[in-house]
């Protein structure tokens, strides 16, 4: 059994939104692998890293938009 570590860090809001929008790029990477892979393995594999990824991307944005407001988790490049 591994022993589990964390860590505590400090970001401001351009450091969340990165964050954010990157793990919400790596979900959708991670969701295509595993819905056109012939290879089950590769498949399975991202399918258990999305889970992973997608748990990191809550958890992050649940804890910025109390700080930030909602618009932290909006990537649109449109104009409002």
């Amino acid at each position: 059994m591994s022993n589990i570590r964390t860590i505590e860090i400090t970001v401001i809001d351009s450091e969340a939104r990165i964050l954010l929008e990157s793990l919400r790029h790596e979900m959708e990477r991670l969701k295509g692998i595993n819905s056109n892979s012939e290879d089950e393995d590769e498949a399975a594999d991202a399918g258990n890293d999305y889970i992973e990824v997608s748990s990191l991307y809550e958890k992050i944005k649940n804890i910025s938009i109390p700080t930030f407001g909602e618009q932290i988790a909006n990537f649109s490049n449109d104009y409002i």
